[in-house]
């Protein structure tokens, strides 16, 4: 299955939502003040900010009548302005041309899918990468468990600590291990954060620092995973984690169980943080490099 296939086919509960009330509101073939305000309330609906759907309808109230079917050229329209907000978010944190040692510190609130989406990611890293999985929610033996088993089953090395020890310690050990091991890839595991609880927070904002002290010349990269579920919410996650860990890119989980996909827009629109993954699946090839094209028109229902 193509790419292209694969955000269409798991992007169509938002798809469904955007295009029919769109086609609904274009029944007439006209663009005018009543058309234009529907179509305003259905952006709305999808999750979509008021200032992106501010620049969205403003496209759309540009387009001439013409012979050509109407609602082909709104959709068109919506599809190519979604598009170049989303252009400059596209990047890929696993390049292949990559041959420096990373490490990838995975941080967000509780249910967002980190520790299936370290798994996933793990997954896609070649066969010739020697990968170190660290467990650093040490408050949670089931989130250890779950996290033991993506690694036997992608065949990676796993660290963890003891029951309750202090995160930042275990990530310590596990930086070290990393380097005296000569790993490609050390992957930190955290335990999920409440975005508004500062003491949480700050434990982050620690163990970060521990990382970044014995690691001067390594590639440091802090993802935010965020549970696309949860529609415009996911807004003020990344605006306070973004704020207090410099977060380097972002992962949309669970997108295929949404219709408010259009709430990735908005993030787009609003922070200059990469977009690397979706996850629109539960399988671990279902976690895809982000594409805007792929996106735009899958969530408008329009071929590739």
């Amino acid at each position: 299955m193509s790419l292209f296939l694969k955000f269409k086919n798991n992007l169509q509960k938002t798809s469904n939502f955007l295009s029919s009330n769109i086609l609904s509101s274009f029944k007439n073939q006209k663009v005018n003040n009543e058309t234009l305000e529907e179509l305003e309330s259905v952006l709305i609906s999808a999750d979509i900010s008021l200032d992106v759907v501010a620049k969205l309808i403003h496209s759309v109230s540009k387009i001439k009548t013409t012979n050509q079917d109407i609602t082909e050229i709104v959709l068109e329209t919506l599809a190519k302005e979604i598009e170049i907000i989303l252009k400059p978010r596209e990047n890929e944190i696993l390049k292949e041309n990559n041959k420096n040692p990373k490490i990838l510190i995975f941080v967000g609130v509780n249910g967002s899918g980190k520790t299936t989406t370290i798994g996933k990611i793990a997954n896609q890293i070649s066969n010739e990468k020697k990968v170190l999985i660290a467990a650093c929610d040490t408050f949670r033996a089931a989130a250890i468990d779950q996290l033991k088993n993506w690694t036997e089953k992608n065949h990676n090395d796993f660290y963890f600590g003891n029951t309750n020890q202090d995160p930042a310690s275990v990530a310590f050990q596990a930086t070290e291990k990393f380097n005296k091991e000569n790993y490609d890839y050390l992957i930190i595991d955290t335990a999920g954060r409440l975005s508004n609880n500062t003491n949480l927070i700050n434990q982050l904002v620690k163990l970060k620092n521990v990382v970044s002290k014995i690691n001067t010349d390594t590639i440091i990269e802090t993802i935010l995973v965020l549970d696309g579920t949860n529609g415009s919410n996911m807004i003020k996650q990344v605006e306070i984690f973004g704020r207090e860990l410099n977060v380097s890119s972002i992962i949309i989980t669970k997108l295929d169980g949404t219709a408010k996909g259009g709430a990735l827009i908005s993030i787009a629109n609003k922070y200059e943080i990469p977009i690397s993954y979706v996850g629109l699946g539960e399988k671990p090839e279902d976690l895809s490099v982000f594409s805007a094209k792929n996106f735009a028109r899958s969530i408008l229902n329009l071929e590739e």
